[in-house]
């Protein structure tokens, strides 16, 4: 993990423009450098342009505000301040001057120079991307090995965009100045972001995904994801809805029907998973018992919209969804999704109050869901209205833990060409014991083409894992990393009590992983383990922590 990456000395002339590579890991950070020299003239013009491959290296870098994503709104810009809207810079550089870009420029691999002053030569020296607040600079304290290198290859590359898309916190006010703006923002929690390079927002709905890689590979105190929840539940509506998407700058006093940028109620539901994720590896109950006011309230909004037999009625201005980003007559749909989340909400609820009353609600609705959704052979529709099989929606309910204890039914399986879906049939393969099936998936999407020396782009996880090369599509996306589910369950080590007090060793490799070895961090130390394969068996050697209960279970055959 380079954090630190090299700066470069160049000469810049009119005739020859110089492009340098900060390398396949990608630096996020306001571009600095000082001018040695400027022979031929008092003054010159001097170009940069950003982008993370060299295909957007053209006169305005990979995207620029015209051409900015406008899903959250007419009036918002993507990516959301501090970072640049435009990626690429003009400098009034003279001899012996020091400069830097206002503003963070999101995530970066190539930067190009140029000049139309005819007649000079720009010495530039120490050219580089200042990590100033920008992302974290925290190194994993976890690894992971195993006989594959190309699942070695995407767990770095997983962790590389964790650190990438993880936001330090502000203390102090940041002025921000430009042509197009003045403000003033404010202070905020550390959190995780949806991405280094658009929209450095957190975004619950995604937060669920990420999680694992910042649990199994970062000390637990590190604060990104406990700041992420704290900036959702404090962004919570007086009706009991949280904001999707709030800007880092918020901190509550939210108006009624203030719906946010993002007015999704799916989105709003994915806190109460997140936390459940969060207590479960970290062992924070503080936090815990802070938000669980909010978390209360936000189940009961839920549940305030749901027909008599429990299933969710779905409203237009609060209707959008991951696979609805506009309002419309199916974001209104009676969804299989949906109603699949809000059955975790509840039985996570049960978790997190020892509450009976939220698993017995769950029991209640249980027979609803299935008789509304549940095709047969384990899959479900997409939603009363629609009554085609539905894959993300299948995924998600083994993903989460099938109630029923079924295994994933693997005759339907079909890929799903979003990733962060992928990730949940990933998942839910894994979980049903088929890690050769999991594998395949793995392979067939393009987590394994991110490592192939011929691209030229960046080796960390995309959003949807569609190979960008510009755009304003985000190259760091952390809810496609897939780090921690490798460790889960190629590593195989899982809590199961809260904070780690008690875990099983549970591998689900596939047939062509041989060993894999690794370390897991806890709020009590690394769990260090080792582990191979003799003949049938898997023979294991783990050193625990004190403190820390292996709880017995049969390891998964092979």
């Amino acid at each position: 993990m380079n954090l630190l990456l090299a700066a470069f000395s160049v000469v810049v002339t009119a005739e020859k423009p110089v492009t340098v590579d900060f390398g396949p890991d990608g630096e996020g950070g306001y571009p600095a450098f000082e001018v040695k020299t400027l022979d031929g003239g008092a003054e010159a013009a001097l170009h940069v342009v950003y982008a993370t491959h060299p295909d957007g290296l053209g006169p305005k870098g990979d995207f620029w505000r015209e051409t900015s994503a406008r899903y959250l709104g007419p009036n918002v810009d993507l990516p959301i301040l501090p970072a640049n809207i435009d990626r690429y810079d003009d400098f009034a550089v003279k001899a012996g001057e020091t400069y830097r870009a206002p503003l963070c420029q999101g995530l970066v691999r190539y930067a190009k120079l140029s000049t139309e002053t005819k007649g000079v030569k720009i010495s530039v020296e120490n050219f580089r991307l200042s990590n100033d607040g920008v992302h974290a600079t925290e190194m994993p304290t976890g690894s992971f090995a195993c006989s594959d290198e190309r699942l070695n290859g995407v767990w770095k590359a997983s962790v590389r965009t964790c650190q990438l898309a993880a936001i330090p916190a502000r203390a102090k006010p940041l002025e921000v100045k430009c042509a197009w703006t003045n403000v003033v923002l404010g202070p905020t929690y550390a959190y995780v972001s949806d991405g280094a390079k658009r929209d450095r927002l957190v975004w619950s709905g995604d937060l669920w995904w990420a999680d694992l890689n910042y649990y199994y590979a970062f000390d637990p105190k590190i604060p990104y994801m406990k700041g992420a929840i704290l900036m959702l539940a404090e962004n919570q509506t007086p009706e009991g809805f949280v904001q999707a998407c709030p800007y880092p700058e918020r901190h509550g006093n939210l108006k009624a029907g203030e719906w946010g940028p993002f007015e999704s109620d799916e989105f709003a539901a994915w806190l109460i998973p997140v936390v459940c994720n969060y207590r479960l590896y970290t062992g924070d109950e503080e936090t815990v018992r802070r938000v669980l006011p909010s978390l209360e309230k936000l189940m009961a909004y839920l549940e305030s919209h749901c027909r008599e037999d429990g299933l969710f009625e779905q409203r237009l201005e609060t209707s959008k969804n991951a696979g609805a980003l506009r309002f419309g007559a199916n974001s209104t749909d009676h969804r299989a999704y949906m109603d699949i989340l809000l059955q975790a909400c509840r039985r996570g609820m049960a978790e997190l109050t020892g509450e009976k009353a939220y698993a017995e609600r769950a029991a209640q609705v249980a027979p609803a869901v299935k008789k509304a959704y549940d095709i047969g052979d384990g899959m479900y529709r997409f939603s009363i209205e629609q009554r085609h099989r539905n894959y993300e929606a299948t995924s998600l309910n083994y993903a989460l833990g099938d109630p029923n204890g079924r295994a994933y039914p693997l005759r339907w399986r079909k890929q799903i060409w979003h990733a962060k879906f992928e990730a949940l049939t990933v998942r839910a393969l894994f979980d049903g014991g088929f890690g050769d099936e999991a594998l395949e998936a793995i392979e067939a999407h393009n987590w394994f083409k991110i490592l192939d020396p011929s691209w030229k782009g960046l080796r960390t996880t995309y959003e949807c894992m569609y190979m960008n090369t510009k755009n304003w599509g985000d190259e760091a996306h952390p809810d496609t990393a897939i780090a921690g589910i490798l460790s889960r369950y190629v590593l195989g080590v899982v809590p199961t009590k809260p904070g780690w007090t008690e875990f099983k060793f549970d591998p689900h490799p596939p047939k062509s992983v041989t060993w894999a070895q690794g370390a897991v961090p806890t709020p009590k130390g690394l769990i260090q383990v080792e582990w191979k394969c003799d003949g049938d068996r898997i023979v294991e050697q783990l050193t625990v922590p004190d403190g820390i209960v292996r709880k017995d279970l049969a390891v998964a055959g092979k």
